[in-house]
């Protein structure tokens, strides 16, 4: 009995998700356009923006954070598995006053380390 039960931990693999020590980071970088999306009023490190994330092969989101005043976040207490971050982005190519179309960019990592950190680079989004 003893062996089955021991047996059966060493089977079981935690899913990537919260509950470890290794981080993913990174920084968003932000160009403001004006709103006809043909000039560009500002660009830098976003502040307050929203980045998102989704735990191994899901679709669904596992928890998203806001830029801090340089544009960075970071997403803590990670297992090992495979991620995937993403910001929303303008989408400048429809060009119209008010346009509100965006798309994600997505940037895909995986964790293989109990206290890896992984730094991702720079997203590029537009607002």
């Amino acid at each position: 009995i003893v062996f089955i039960f021991c047996s059966s931990l060493a089977a079981c693999k935690k899913p990537a998700g919260p509950g470890g020590k290794a981080s993913i980071k990174g920084k968003v970088y932000a160009t403001d356009w004006d709103n006809t999306q043909r000039y560009i009023i500002s660009s830098g490190y976003g502040v307050g923006e929203r980045v998102n994330i989704i735990y191994g092969k899901g679709t669904v989101v596992g928890n998203d954070i806001r830029t801090g005043p340089d544009g960075s976040y970071e997403f803590r207490y990670l297992t090992k598995g495979h991620y995937r971050i993403y910001v929303n982005s303008l989408d400048t190519t429809i060009l119209f006053k008010g346009n509100n179309t965006y798309h994600s960019i997505i940037q895909e990592v995986e964790i293989s380390g109990t206290d890896e950190i992984k730094t991702l680079p720079d997203f590029k989004m537009n607002r």
